[in-house]
């Protein structure tokens, strides 16, 4: 009985030092960010003396290193020299990979092979050039055994043409007809209905989108931009073979 009760006064004092240090490192940030800003985690880093804290201000989340007195913060990425390896894209990739398993197919749009070796997740915007051309070849990279599966990601924002024409896609009958017409530049009747394209964009902005097309890899890879269906299968046969 007095080991149960230690273990739970154990777990307390945790949870309670956790919170308090959140409530630290929100303090220093919102001297410098956002009001609104919420710390989601603090982890250790190997630097002595200083945290990773993934915080989100409401667009999506991000990564800070911050020292823990709270008096200084570093936006930018940890490398290990001597294993020469990005520390902060690992945990980038963890993020990804979980966020991206977030989305059911409910709340995606698929375009998957009967046979499918690789499933990429495409950020995409219905007025990039690049997304149309990558939309063109669809069946190459089915063929390919390579499945795509679409979140929006409307460059422009929330609030823009690219947005209305993404929510027209979603609520329109058949999803995949209308991304194939609108991708062709052929207009998509107007509809409204609850819609995860918000999400989607907060999404992108967690994954470090900046651009369109971006794929994510099911190991949770960031790869920016278009490839052609035979390049994008040999990538993918690199990465899996290392």
């Amino acid at each position: 009985m007095k080991f149960k009760t230690a273990v739970m006064l154990l777990a307390f004092f945790q949870f309670a030092n956790a919170s308090d240090e959140k409530a630290m490192y929100e303090t220093a940030l919102k001297k410098i960010a956002s009001a609104n800003i919420k710390v989601l985690e603090v982890n250790p880093t190997p630097i002595a003396s200083v945290k990773e804290v993934l915080v989100d201000g409401g667009r999506g989340s991000e990564i800070l290193y911050i020292s823990d007195d709270g008096k200084y913060i570093i936006n930018g990425s940890i490398f290990d020299i001597e294993n020469k390896v990005d520390i902060t894209d690992q945990k980038k990739s963890v993020i990804r990979k979980d966020l991206m398993s977030s989305f059911g197919a409910s709340q995606r749009i698929d375009f998957l092979p009967e046979k499918m070796e690789y499933h990429v997740t495409v950020f995409t915007d219905i007025d990039c050039g690049y997304c149309r051309k990558l939309h063109a070849e669809m069946a190459q990279y089915n063929e390919l055994g390579i499945g795509i599966s679409y979140l929006f990601f409307p460059r422009a924002g929330l609030q823009s043409g690219s947005f209305d024409k993404a929510v027209n896609v979603w609520c329109a009958a058949d999803q995949q007809q209308a991304m194939t017409l609108a991708k062709a530049g052929e207009p998509v009747d107007p509809k409204k209905c609850d819609n995860p394209i918000a999400e989607h964009y907060k999404a992108g902005v967690t994954a470090g989108v900046s651009g369109t097309p971006a794929l994510v890899l099911e190991n949770g890879m960031l790869m920016p931009g278009y490839l052609p269906p035979l390049q994008l299968k040999q990538r993918l046969d690199s990465i899996k073979i290392n």
